[in-house]
This record gives C-alpha cells, sequence and structure tokens, in this order.
C-alpha cells in the first residue's frame, strides 16, 4: 500500500555552525577522524538526490550522522522513517533534539556504526523498521536506503570494505535486496574507489568496489560544507544485479589481499603469495600472465581467484596461512 507524503515537515534548524567547532568537538586522532555534513545547503543537496519523492514509502538507515545536518534534510525531504546509528557522545544530544522533534520518525540508537548492527537494528528485539520487508534482488530494494558520512580513517574504509562485501554476498541490510547507497566520503577514499586498472590509486577495495556496485560520483561542494573541513564528495552505490565474481567473497578477497601487497609486481611474480606451488595456475590462464597487478582487469582477477579455487592443493584456511605467511615477512 502507497504512503501519501506529508504535504508540509518543519524541522527547526540545528544550531548555528559557528557553534559547531565548540559544541561538537571532534576528534582528530588517528583512525578517530569524524567529518559531518554542516552546512544544509550540501544537506538538501544529497536529500534530494535520493529522490524521496518517488519513493514516498522508502525509509533510511543513517550510519555515522554526526549532529544530524543530513539527517534533517532527508527527514524534510519525506523520508517515511530514518533510523540513525551514532555513539559519538558529543552528538548524542542533538540527534535527541531531532528524535524527539519529529515525534519519532527520527530514531537514533547509540551504537557502533563499525559493529555490523543492521541485523541486530532490524531483528525482532528492536525492529527498527517494521514494515521493511525482503524484495526480489532484480528490483532495487524501493523501501529502504543506506546512508553515511564515511570518517577519514582506516576504520571508515574498513566500513566501506564491509559494506561492499555483505552486498556481494547478499548478507545483512541486503538480505532484503538491492539496496542503494549514499555516502559520503573524503575525495581520495573515492579516489582510490573508482580507481580502474593501471592508475596508482587502484587497491584491493577498487576491486572489491567494482565487483560489488555500479558507482556514480554525485557531488563534491567543497570542504567548507564539513565538520571539520574536508573535502568530502558523495558516491551512489546500486549493487549489480547479476554477480561479477564467480567464487565466493571469502576466496576472492584472499586472493586481492595476497595479490595486492605487490601491485607493482608482475602476476607470475606475485601469484607464489596464494600458497606453495601457486605458479602452477599461470599455464591454466587465458591471459598473458606478465601483466602487472594493479593493471589486471576485474574480470582477470576473478579469472585467477577461479583458478585458485579449483586447485586441489590449495590453502584451505586462508586468513590464517595469509597471517602467518605476513607475520613471517615482518620477521
Amino acid at each position: 500500500m502507497m504512503r501519501t507524503r506529508p504535504l508540509f515537515r518543519s524541522l527547526p534548524p540545528l544550531i548555528s555552525t559557528d557553534l559547531w567547532p565548540t559544541v561538537f568537538k571532534s576528534s582528530r586522532a588517528r583512525g578517530q577522524l569524524r567529518v559531518s555534513v554542516m552546512t544544509e545547503d550540501t544537506a538538501n543537496l544529497a536529500a534530494a538526490a535520493m529522490k524521496f519523492e518517488a519513493n514516498p514509502n522508502r525509509s533510511v538507515l543513517e550510519i555515522f550522522p554526526g549532529p544530524g545536518q543530513l539527517t534533517r534534510s532527508m527527514y524534510l525531504a519525506g523520508a517515511k522513517k530514518i533510523v540513525t546509528v551514532e555513539n559519538g557522545e558529543t552528538f548524542q544530544s542533538s540527534l535527541k533534539k531531532l528524535e524527539d522533534e519529529s515525534k519519532g520518525t527520527i530514531k537514533n540508537y547509540n551504537m557502533n556504526p563499525l559493529s555490523d548492527p543492521f541485523d541486530e537494528l532490524l531483528g525482532p528485539k528492536i525492529n527498527a523498521i517494521p514494515d521493511l520487508v525482503p524484495q526480489e534482488w532484480e528490483d532495487i530494494q524501493s523501501n529502504v536506503l543506506v546512508v553515511g558520512t564515511i570518517p577519514n580513517s582506516t576504520m571508515g574504509e574498513k566500513c566501506l570494505h564491509d559494506l561492499l562485501t555483505a552486498s556481494s554476498e547478499r548478507m545483512g541490510i541486503f538480505q532484503y535486496g538491492r539496496v542503494e547507497m549514499f555516502m559520503f566520503m573524503f575525495k581520495d577514499a573515492a579516489k582510490r574507489l573508482i580507481a580502474p586498472p593501471g592508475t596508482p590509486s587502484r587497491n584491493r577495495v577498487s576491486v572489491l568496489a567494482e565487483a560489488a556496485a555500479e558507482m556514480t560520483q554525485l557531488m563534491r561542494p567543497g570542504a567548507a560544507h564539513f565538520y571539520l573541513p574536508y573535502d568530502y564528495e558523495l558516491v551512489h552505490f546500486v549493487p549489480h544485479k547479476v554477480p561479477k565474481v564467480d567464487v565466493s567473497m571469502e576466496v576472492f578477497d584472499f586472493c586481492l589481499r595476497s595479490l595486492f601487497t605487490n601491485k607493482s609486481n608482475p602476476l607470475n611474480k606475485v601469484i607464489k603469495l596464494l600458497g606453495p606451488g601457486a605458479e602452477i595456475l599461470l599455464k591454466r590462464l587465458s591471459f598473458d600472465h606478465s601483466i602487472k597487478i594493479k593493471h589486471m582487469t576485474l574480470e582477470q582477477l576473478n579469472e585467477v581467484a577461479v583458478k585458485f579455487e579449483q586447485w586441489p592443493l590449495r590453502p584451505t584456511v586462508l586468513y590464517d596461512d595469509m597471517i602467518l605467511h605476513e607475520h613471517k615477512k615482518k620477521r
């Protein structure tokens, strides 16, 4: 049943942006660099890109909302329900105010966004979006979005990695279908994410992202629109309808982790990192194995992973073996 979107919504503005450095003190410590959308204009443009008017039954799961400027704009744009996941203590008061003023349309949970909270939030105990039901993978999920402002840190990139892996495996929130994501992230992280073969920025996460979703860069308003003032941009992700990888993500990620440790070297020099005797796989490949890892396409990396999975002598405990190998290298 279609829901009629309210003709008019209002929420008081957040505190003046001049006061943000005082009220929303943000840590610059390594691994804790939190950046939030600060200006109403940028928040409104981002919310407009999510097209709530065309999907009036669409709710939002928002991670790392910070004080809630984007949260507020999505509410005003017509989101049916907004579930925020934020454990930063400095932001709780602002989010609680939005929750109260929205009369429950916005609901914040003081949980760690990095702890893969979606199963808990959507499970029977919390049931944060009661009317959310799975939809066929062939169609884009019409009733929920994932939105976030990713920390400019290694933990932020890990969060993206985990979401991309979950979308490929149809786990977590992606059990409900092809859920779109709108993510603000630091420009360098976005550059790495969409880096094509042969470019210096291409890395393991670039390949995972290419395998998981169609990505579109939507806007880059400038550092002055964020607190802290970092140059962030908005990237839109739509999970692929048809899988791009023919092995499990555990196997594929293991191959990527192993090969991209030496991405400037040719495959025939690096393939031994997949395990003792892995050189035998080279003769089974359909392409020139003197190609450098950073120049390899998704299709070529997928072929390596397929041959690796078919190899009878491949390591069976993938990550324990890789950790042991890396430990020996450090020694």
